[in-house]
């Protein structure tokens, strides 16, 4: 097996290609904008025709769109944490988060007695319980 085309493929990568033809930089160009113009439309796509016909005829869509404009929630912020709700909801997860949390964790006593208790209840089904 020939290491060479693994090397040639590197040196197209970086740039130190010492023949690049013209019109392979012409085609990238091309496709680069092809897909900078197709990506564009798909977003249009979905902003104006998809996401309106999915408010209309999805149920989800619909009573998502009902909470969001029930509780005038800006949905057109940059980020979640702009609307003032998200502050808010995000120190009733922390909380609910710290309560969930046991006081004991890890290779305790408890733990490790349950183990073994499991352990004995399968070597006890094993020998005396009829096949």
């Amino acid at each position: 097996m020939s290491s060479a085309p693994f090397f040639r493929k590197k040196e197209k990568l970086m740039g130190n290609s010492t023949a690049a033809p013209k019109e392979d930089t012409k085609k990238s160009c091309g496709r680069s904008w092809g897909i900078l113009i197709c990506t564009m439309f798909f977003l249009w796509l979905f902003a104006f025709v998809i996401g309106p016909w999915g408010e209309k005829n999805i149920p989800v869509f619909d009573s998502i769109v009902k909470v969001i404009e029930a509780d005038s929630i800006d949905s057109t912020a940059y980020m979640y944490t702009e609307i003032e709700g998200a502050y808010f909801g995000e120190k009733d997860i922390i909380a609910s988060l710290r309560l969930k949390q046991p006081e004991k964790t890890g290779f305790t006593l408890e733990f490790l007695s349950g183990i073994a208790v499991c352990i004995a209840l399968l070597v006890f089904g094993f020998k005396f319980l009829p096949s």
